[in-house]
């Protein structure tokens, strides 16, 4: 047998609330701003792949949106339904937990991973902060009775974290030891995400409007790329902001131009960052009339509603 098919493959999911640090620690492993990250809940809106291929084998991570008792109908019920999508079929659920909830906080998670019937190592984040060390001693057994309760595989449980990339090791490794030997999902070994570079862009114009509008506003607007020119010098972009009323467009531009002008100016560093090349940003404004609600309206901004959830 030769040294590839004795490698390693699997497919790791990584669930919890919103702000768990789920795409936090999605970055801290492959070394790359791949999922946006912000403080408000419920940034992560789609499901996203992670690869990382190392000598022991491949891992395709799967992060995915906090999951939440969702509203039927709408983009809530879409981000649900790439949770239980992604819960399906992994070899192992990474189940995300911040010290500062408890057993009746995470009662939505618990469900869907007893449904999912996955074997789950439990993760504390945010282990880097002092108060947290009492609260983690007296949630870790009021989590662990909570799940196994439910008949959910809790294998291990462990302490990190994710921001300050402190207690990965051991867990990377254990998960490696809980993998079988297999084929690689991605052939190319440099791969990192199954998305192509569109969805990347689009996303860090997204997570700009997490980091400079007010609490609410930004689950109001959507993204879409218009324009992708590789070709030009340098690289041309342009994209569309959609909110859903015209009060929120007037937000987003700000007065005289000033907020898009700074959301453009610091979304254009990070996707400069990311693609590693000069990019030339244009940002446009337009309203698309309560289309986090709309099923129509959704699909065409590429959200996909379960039929169900129509």
């Amino acid at each position: 047998m030769s040294e590839t098919l004795e490698r390693k493959s699997g497919f790791v999911a990584i669930a919890g609330r919103p702000n768990a640090g789920k795409s936090t620690i999605l970055n801290a492993l492959l070394g790359t701003d791949l999922s946006i990250v912000s403080s408000k809940a419920q940034t992560t809106r789609e499901a996203v792949n992670g690869v990382l291929t190392e000598k022991e084998g491949q891992i395709v991570f799967v992060d995915t949106p906090g999951i939440h008792r969702a509203k039927e109908g709408g983009i809530n019920a879409f981000m649900m339904a790439e949770v239980r999508t992604a819960l399906e079929e992994p070899d192992l659920i990474w189940y995300m937990i911040d010290p500062e909830s408890a057993a009746k906080h995470e009662e939505a998670v618990l469900d869907l991973l007893e449904r999912a019937k996955k074997p789950v190592f439990m993760i504390f984040n945010k282990f880097d902060r002092k108060d947290n060390t009492d609260r983690v001693r007296l949630l870790e057994p009021e989590m662990v009775a909570a799940a196994t309760s439910r008949g959910i595989q809790v294998k291990e449980t462990f302490r990190l974290s994710a921001l300050k990339k402190r207690g990965l090791e051991p867990l990377l490794k254990r998960t490696w030891e809980n993998l079988e030997v297999g084929p690689f999902h991605y052939a190319d070994e440099d791969q990192i995400s199954d998305r192509p570079t569109r969805f990347f862009v689009a996303e860090k114009i997204r997570e700009q409007l997490f980091i400079k509008l007010g609490e609410e506003l930004p689950y109001c607007c959507a993204i879409g790329i218009d324009k992708f020119d590789e070709n030009s010098k340098p690289v041309r972009i342009e994209a569309t902001i959609y909110v859903e009323r015209e009060s929120q467009k007037g937000m987003v531009i700000g007065a005289q131009g000033a907020k898009i002008k700074d959301i453009g100016m610091h979304a254009r560093h990070q996707i400069e960052k990311f693609l590693d090349t000069k990019i030339f940003l244009g940002l446009n404004v337009k309203v698309l009339k309560d289309w986090s609600k709309d099923p129509e309206r959704l699909k065409q901004l590429g959200y996909n509603l379960p039929k169900k959830a129509k």
